[in-house]
């Protein structure tokens, strides 16, 4: 009879101290993949390791943090950084200097271009023809950061930029910022006037988590079996293409030829430059919106690598040809007295339309941030004074003018 029940109980207890130690040796390894490499290897995304929630824009980067990029494209690696601002760069100096033209780009990770070397950037390239072009001294300040829209650029500005005393800001518009725009007002604070006061990160209001999420915090294992189950329900759940603008692959829907009407959406996203422009004055400085085409847009083949326009409910072989995104863009600019640049006739007109944009990336490549820049530096050196005056005082407002 014992015999009986060891023969029974023997195998019982090998299979619970199996899966008693499994989890140890799986969350050691983890640990030491962690330590051999020196960064979370369970992060996601890179660009995530430099954000972090906020309690007056939702999201920022990192400040003062270092991280490696690896370009979609290449797999070349270059190294970037952030300020004790949280901005991409080295920091700027304070106060201003009064022989420089300060400029702040506002923007989301197209004008970010994290996956580009610094000097191939969007800002750095302004930078270099602005300088030359002016014949001054012109720092380029990159402000920009993943999944900002204008309401939160014009939180950003307000809250955290001001300090730069920018003489010109940069405001620009993504064709995602519809989408953005709609997921973060719902969670913005405005005040009498409907103006945005802050926009809180959930995470930092959320009182209680659930126990997956805590023990996540603590168990890289756990966090590693959380993000298999996941993969595994997406494959065998795939997402559809839908026109909700709450869908990741419905973010999009509006620059189709036969778009959905989300002229609601579209005039709520567009009202966020007022806020910017209200900033800007506040801080003293002149504003400038600007706009670049998505890949599809431009070209059927521009950011086609495997699964890429998948990910943004784009099929395979299409280009839009819509103008309406960027008419209905001018409009509103004109009606409330701001100017734009828009680049989207630059880009249909370059002879190499793909290389452009990533293949393997919906952003920018090297050269679409050069073209970005050499087109947004001849509007400026042809029309700077045109360029609305701030209506508050601020630091040196016609140091453009005396250029």
């Amino acid at each position: 009879m014992i015999r009986r029940l060891g023969r029974f109980l023997k195998p019982l207890l090998l299979a619970v101290l199996t899966l008693a130690v499994l989890p140890c040796v799986v969350e050691f390894w983890l640990r030491w993949q962690e330590f051999r490499i020196g960064r979370p290897i369970l992060s996601g995304d890179r660009k995530d390791e430099l954000v972090a929630p906020s309690w007056l824009t939702h999201h920022q980067l990192k400040p003062s943090r270092g991280i490696a990029i690896k370009n979609p494209d290449t797999g070349e690696v270059f190294e970037t950084q952030t300020n004790s601002f949280g901005l991409r760069g080295l920091e700027p100096a304070l106060p201003k200097p009064l022989d420089t033209i300060r400029v702040v780009v506002l923007g989301d990770e197209t004008v970010l271009g994290l996956e580009v070397a610094d000097e191939e950037t969007f800002a750095v390239r302004l930078q270099e023809q602005l300088t030359a072009a002016w014949h001054r001294p012109v720092e380029v300040i990159n402000a920009a950061v993943p999944g900002d829209c204008p309401l939160i650029a014009a939180l950003r500005l307000r809250h955290e930029l001001a300090a730069l005393h920018p003489d010109l800001v940069i405001c620009h518009f993504d064709m995602s910022d519809v989408a953005d725009d709609y997921s973060l007002r719902r969670l913005t604070v405005l005040g009498r006037g409907d103006e945005p006061l802050a926009c809180p990160h959930p995470l930092l209001e959320k009182s209680a988590r659930g126990v997956g999420e805590k023990v996540g915090d603590h168990f890289l294992s756990a966090r590693f079996a959380q993000r298999k189950l996941a993969d595994f329900w997406r494959t065998k759940r795939p997402e559809e293409f839908t026109e909700d603008i709450d869908s990741p692959l419905g973010k999009y829907a509006w620059v189709m030829d036969d778009p959905p009407d989300w002229s609601q959406y579209i005039q709520q996203a567009f009202s966020g430059l007022a806020d910017v422009h209200k900033a800007a004055s506040l801080s003293g400085s002149r504003l400038l919106i600007t706009t670049s085409p998505a890949p599809w847009q431009i070209s059927a083949r521009a950011s086609s690598g495997r699964g890429v326009r998948d990910a943004c409910g784009i099929p395979d072989d299409t280009v839009y040809q819509s103008e309406l995104p960027f008419r209905l863009l001018a409009e509103f600019v004109k009606q409330r007295g701001l100017v734009i640049c828009d680049s989207s006739a630059a880009f249909r007109e370059s002879a190499n339309l793909d290389q452009l944009f990533l293949n393997n990336a919906p952003r920018l490549s090297a050269a679409g941030h050069e073209l970005y820049a050499t087109t947004v530096a001849r509007f400026l050196a042809e029309n700077s004074h045109a360029l609305p005056l701030p209506t508050a005082n601020g630091n040196d407002p016609h140091a453009i003018e005396r250029r």
